[in-house]
């Protein structure tokens, strides 16, 4: 891209970033919560999207008193680094799953449980609509995603009706809600969670492209209307310095099952995870564990010959990639491999027992 059209659409975009931030909002979303000082902006943030109520059969109301999915993250500079946490999870605080704190006491309750879940300190909320998150993945172009085999399910009462075929896809908006929605398969919400975890990641990348800013900052306007938070325009602000290097780490806190359907805080493994993910410097020496990597043969023969130098054992496999990440069990070890590729990381419910770095054909472009 030519300097000076990146200029003007930076120019753009900007424009009416700060024009959707002003957009009035209602005196009880104004807010005199701390701020943390430091050399660079940090802030815990809630993250979550409503779901849907259904007044009768097919005949969805508006946006749910429920949010099926809830992220803590810590957005510090150009990093945010998130934890999901299971809709069905206790909470003593709530009296029930953590999924119906909104519901029951709105943002600030919904902020505490999330604090109780995972003993960080949550700042500020963000609470989407399933139309809010459609029309972002649509700001930045779709997201690209790869099925290992068909996903189908019908729900008519929901007018739920998801049918994707194996292989590679590229997903508008409403589609990657589906997409995302689905979780009935053997994994259930784990595998909800990852692939939320996914398509975030890729929006987050792809958001750093200065020719969808425009776009972007179009489909916030609309997003803005409907959004509940209590970010300032300062404080988004703040970050926009680090847009272009962004970097983003996805994991799930862990849990254990217990009676009915509620899951409780594996107290044990939430530490471990919790260290790996948010504390720290990042790991200098290459980490002891094997790296597979995945991609097509000439991807795969670059990321050998880059990881040999920094003296690291490689095993490769040729595969379709969807778009470009790092898998890692242990967040700090993925953090050492997405720094060297500067890629996203994302760590599944399901152990790993090596690293996996997939390449895609995102990284020519």
């Amino acid at each position: 891209m030519r300097p000076r059209l990146s200029f003007f659409l930076l120019a753009l975009a900007l424009f009416a970033l700060g024009g959707v931030l002003s957009w009035p909002r209602p005196a009880a979303l104004s807010t005199s919560a701390p701020k943390r000082t430091g050399p660079v902006p940090e802030m815990g943030v809630v993250v979550a999207a409503r779901d849907i109520d259904y007044c009768a059969p097919r005949t969805p109301c508006g946006p749910g008193s429920r949010t099926d999915t809830i992220f803590y993250v810590r957005v510090r500079g150009g990093e945010a680094v998130g934890v999901a946490v299971p809709r069905d999870l206790y909470s003593p605080l709530v009296g029930g799953k953590i999924n119906a704190a909104y519901g029951r006491g709105g943002p600030e309750l919904l902020k505490r449980a999330v604090e109780e879940a995972t003993g960080l300190v949550a700042e500020r909320h963000l609470v989407f609509t399933l139309e809010g998150v459609a029309r972002v993945v649509d700001a930045v172009g779709g997201v690209e995603v790869y099925l290992d085999r068909p996903m189908r399910y019908v729900d008519r009462a929901a007018n739920l009706y998801i049918d994707f075929p194996a292989g590679r896809l590229h997903l508008s908006g409403e589609e990657a809600v589906k997409y995302m929605r689905f979780r009935h398969d053997a994994l259930g919400d784990y595998a909800r969670l990852d692939r939320i975890k996914a398509v975030a990641t890729q929006v987050a990348r792809k958001a750093q492209d200065p020719r969808v800013w425009p776009a972007l900052a179009a489909a916030l306007r609309e997003v803005w209307r409907e959004l509940d938070t209590d970010l300032s325009l300062e404080e988004v602000l703040d970050y926009l310095p680090y847009a272009r290097d962004f970097q983003v780490a996805l994991a799930t806190l862990p849990t254990r099952e217990g009676a009915g359907t509620y899951l409780y805080v594996d107290e044990a493994r939430r530490g471990e995870l919790l260290s790996a993910l948010f504390g720290g410097p990042p790991l200098t020496p290459p980490p002891g564990l094997p790296v597979r990597l995945r991609g097509d043969a000439g991807l795969i023969a670059w990321g050998r010959a880059f990881l040999e130098r920094e003296g690291v054992e490689v095993w490769t496999e040729e595969a379709e990639v969807a778009r470009s990440a790092v898998y890692a069990t242990d967040p700090a070890v993925g953090r050492y491999y997405a720094g060297l590729f500067h890629l996203p990381v994302i760590a599944p419910h399901q152990p790993l027992a090596e690293v996996v770095v997939e390449l895609g054909p995102d990284l020519l472009h």
